[in-house]
């Protein structure tokens, strides 16, 4: 599949997932040639973000020296995201990309409606993971008396208690899962299309139908990926205690945030790229079966 063909190839049928795979490769190719500069700043403002949060945990008389950069380097990592859909979209359909007063605002709206979704999400898990605590030292204590009265072996007792956490962490992570998937093509439309945003939700509805699995299974696939990548550089206090970089010297440090930084932002454009390559598809696909133009 040649990338200047590309559009006519998601316009005739429904894709494979591998050949999304291959789609998104090559798109990731043209552009990060045409966008250099624009990716060289992004793949920095990632780097930046990972190596400030390793350093800035051990300068706790200087933090004002990092927070201002990771504030820039933050705003700048959202308007990357979000112009790169909007050049991506436009770059398959063949068109010139307009950044006029009102691609500026799609900018602020999405990135505003990203972070109240992000805290909406944050304060989700805080009281899914509370309660969950909970019912695991419930669990504990009830197998404990269990173990007493029925003489479990102890190694049974952990068996089924691990697993039954295993269930728990499941089914919670399904959930908030299921509750993200119902956006999944709300950014992609909104940012390249030419609708309101309430237009814009109803019709990511309606590509949902029949098509949930189809952008979950790569995105979601790449985002745990990408997740586990920079995971050392976490924040998060079990990965916090975890991760070998507390063993290293800040010099040490630097290079492994460059290496991984590089390789997490070419990620995150990949996951882009697919995204965008998939709801085109399934519109494409839409707009058939509906004869609209």
């Amino acid at each position: 599949m040649g990338f200047e063909n590309l559009q006519k190839e998601l316009y005739e049928k429904k894709l494979e997932t591998k050949k999304y795979f291959s789609a998104a490769f090559k798109t990731l190719k043209v552009f990060i040639n045409e966008n250099k500069l624009w990716t060289i700043f992004f793949v920095i403002a990632n780097i930046w973000k990972l190596f400030s949060g390793i350093i800035g945990s051990t300068m706790y008389d200087y933090k004002f020296l990092i927070f201002i950069p990771n504030i820039v380097a933050t705003i700048y990592i959202g308007v990357f995201c979000i112009t790169s859909v909007i050049k991506i979209g436009n770059r398959i359909e063949n068109k010139i990309s307009e950044h006029n007063k009102d691609i500026m605002k799609k900018y602020f709206i999405i990135i505003a409606i990203l972070v109240i979704i992000y805290l909406i999400i944050n304060e989700i898990i805080f009281n899914v993971i509370t309660k969950l605590q909970i019912i695991i030292f419930g669990m504990w204590w009830m197998g404990a008396e269990f173990l007493s009265s029925w003489n479990l072996g102890y190694e049974l007792f952990l068996l089924i208690f691990g697993t039954a956490v295993v269930i728990l962490l499941l089914v919670t992570f399904t959930m908030i899962i299921f509750v993200i998937s119902n956006i999944f093509y709300f950014v992609q439309i909104y940012c390249i299309r030419k609708i309101p945003i309430q237009e814009a939700f109803r019709l990511n509805l309606k590509l949902l139908q029949g098509n949930r699995l189809r952008i979950l299974i790569p995105v979601v696939s790449l985002t745990v990926l990408d997740f586990i990548l920079t995971s050392p550089f976490s924040d998060i206090a079990i990965l916090t205690s975890l991760s070998f970089l507390k063993f290293l010297p800040i010099y040490a440090i630097f290079p492994v945030s460059l290496i991984i930084g590089t390789v997490s932002s070419l990620l995150i454009i990949f996951i882009i790229a697919i995204s965008v390559i998939i709801y085109l598809n399934v519109e494409y696909d839409y707009i058939k079966k509906h004869n609209k133009n």
